[in-house]
């Protein structure tokens, strides 16, 4: 691409390359940024890259372009799981459930969400041995099912 391509132009190369050639995708990214910080996707997007391929320092990258992504667009929930899920490979439990449950509440749909906050409260429950917090697992698996049997599935 010549000097003077818009981040845009950059953004939709990096998409078209994630499934064949990530470092490329990451690159386009990062070029798309440099031209316009604010665009949203192309942070999630390179956090998600950076987070599968998991080599030291990138979940701290990612995460990091997660939250860059979430000040960018507040109001996206996706942003708010892929945070959540970032935060909770890194141990933090409790934040995770914090990011999982504001994504739910832009988009009460998100199935993958219910399902990790299942799975979260279930852990934090047994461990604290909260009837309260494991009522929620309940709720949250309960509402997984549901929507993972619905033709038009909230998946991440």
């Amino acid at each position: 691409m010549r000097r003077g391509t818009p981040a845009t132009d950059w953004y939709e190369r990096g998409c078209a390359l994630e499934a064949t050639d990530p470092v490329a995708a990451a690159a386009a990214y990062l070029r798309a940024l440099a031209g316009r910080p604010d665009l949203a996707d192309a942070h999630n997007n390179l956090a998600r890259i950076l987070h599968e391929r998991g080599a030291p320092g990138d979940l701290a990258a990612a995460e990091a372009h997660y939250r860059l992504a979430i000040c960018a667009a507040p109001a996206i929930a996706l942003y708010w799981f892929n945070l959540g899920v970032a935060v909770e490979d890194r141990g933090g439990a409790a934040e995770a459930v914090a990011h999982y449950e504001h994504a739910l509440t832009l988009d009460p749909a998100l199935t993958d969400a219910h399902w990790n906050l299942a799975r979260l409260y279930d852990q934090l429950g047994r461990r604290g041995n909260d009837e309260l917090v494991l009522r929620r697992a309940v709720r949250h698996l309960v509402r997984y099912r549901s929507l993972a049997k619905s033709p038009s599935r909230g998946l991440a």
